[in-house]
């Protein structure tokens, strides 16, 4: 099977998930730059002259998108068609719908792998959702990260039979199995200071938390349009000194980061504008380490996280008991250690990267 596999952003380090499937599917050629992916992995563009240059094919883009659209279908289709290309793996259902012209006008499998935002985001679907529906009468294959994303597209219109559940994996290998009981009270959070992430709920849970756990910390790793608004809330609540915001890491430095918690939170839900997760992967790799999780009945997070057992879900917009269930959990450190041990095996059963992988390459060889 000749691969190429698509995707929007080369150097965007949350994107593991990306990366992981880029090292493990080993595409003939991968293709990335925005939802018309022009550059190789040497970031040389297959466009000519003069669309090679970025402000001319960025400009025509803009002023005359339908143009440039045939421009970029003609060479786009010749590229795969010179390289004997069979299938296109598309991150993401903007991207499938921007080169699915391509993909049949050189007779070339497409399958399109949606993430979250791009099943969700009201202004994502009010702009691409005909193209979508236009795209399902070709595809050759669409990959959900969710059970309810699933039913999502197929009321959209994507047929059922070509719609396949597929959540996203964790390479548990890269985990040694932690000991939460072991570790003082330290609840972690990963992930981007946005809406769907909601980081004020995990903030207003914690306050509720230090009124009968006062030595409990709360470190938050990330950035985001909510990052000045989620540091406002923290100083108005006066909490400063129990709260660590520490930015952007490393998916090294935040393994690292992980074993030193007790207790992994997010409060997930959807945003005002619609956008939603998929599922996760910093859930996934939290109960990889063995740290129990605290979350929401959200998306993929409940097919991940086994209430009662991996750890505690409530209901989007729950802070409260949230924050009853962090309260439990951070003052019984035995628990912590069973339910993180229960998360580790529910990784390595239902989502290690190795099965994973497999069920994506049967899809895309089918």
């Amino acid at each position: 099977m000749n691969l190429c596999f698509a995707y929007p952003n080369k150097f965007r380090f949350s994107e593991t998930f990306i990366h992981d499937q880029i090292e493990q599917l080993q595409p003939k050629i991968t293709i990335y730059e925005g939802w018309y992916p022009s550059l190789d992995k040497n970031d040389v563009s297959f466009l000519p002259f003069p669309f090679n240059i970025l402000y001319v094919r960025g400009g025509l883009r803009n002023v005359l998108p339908s143009l440039y659209h045939k421009i970029y279908t003609f060479f786009l289709a010749r590229y795969l068609t010179k390289n004997n290309i069979d299938v296109v793996l598309a991150q993401y259902g903007p991207m499938g719908a921007t080169i699915n012209d391509a993909c049949v006008k050189a007779n070339v499998g497409l399958v399109v792998h949606f993430h979250g935002f791009d099943a969700n985001d009201k202004a994502t679907l009010d702009k691409y959702l005909p193209a979508y529906q236009q795209m399902f009468k070709t595809v050759k294959g669409i990959i959900a990260v969710s059970r309810d994303m699933r039913n999502k597209l197929i009321e959209f219109g994507a047929d059922p039979d070509k719609v396949i559940f597929n959540s996203c994996f964790v390479n548990t290998s890269l985990f040694s199995l932690g000991k939460p009981e072991n570790n003082d009270k330290i609840f972690m959070a990963v992930g981007r200071f946005t809406a769907k992430k909601s980081p004020f709920s995990t903030i207003k849970a914690f306050h509720k938390v230090l009124q009968t756990v006062p030595d409990a910390k709360l470190k938050m790793i990330g950035e985001g349009e909510l990052w000045d608004e989620a540091k406002a809330l923290i100083k108005e609540l006066g909490i400063e000194s129990q709260v660590e915001l520490l930015g952007v890491k490393r998916p090294t430095e935040i393994i690292d980061l992980l074993k030193t918690a007790r207790v992994f939170v997010q409060h997930s839900m959807f945003a005002p504008n619609g956008d939603s997760e998929g599922t996760p992967v910093s859930i996934l790799e939290a109960s990889a380490v063995g740290l129990p999780i605290v979350s929401t009945y959200h998306a993929g997070i409940k097919d991940a996280v086994v209430h009662e057992k991996t750890g505690f879900l409530v209901n989007e917009g729950d802070w409260e008991q949230m924050a009853n269930y962090m309260t439990q959990l951070i003052n019984n450190p035995e628990l912590c250690g069973e339910m993180g041990r229960s998360a580790r095996q529910h990784m390595e059963d239902y989502y290690e990267m190795s099965k994973r992988v497999d069920t994506l390459r049967e899809i895309l060889e089918k």
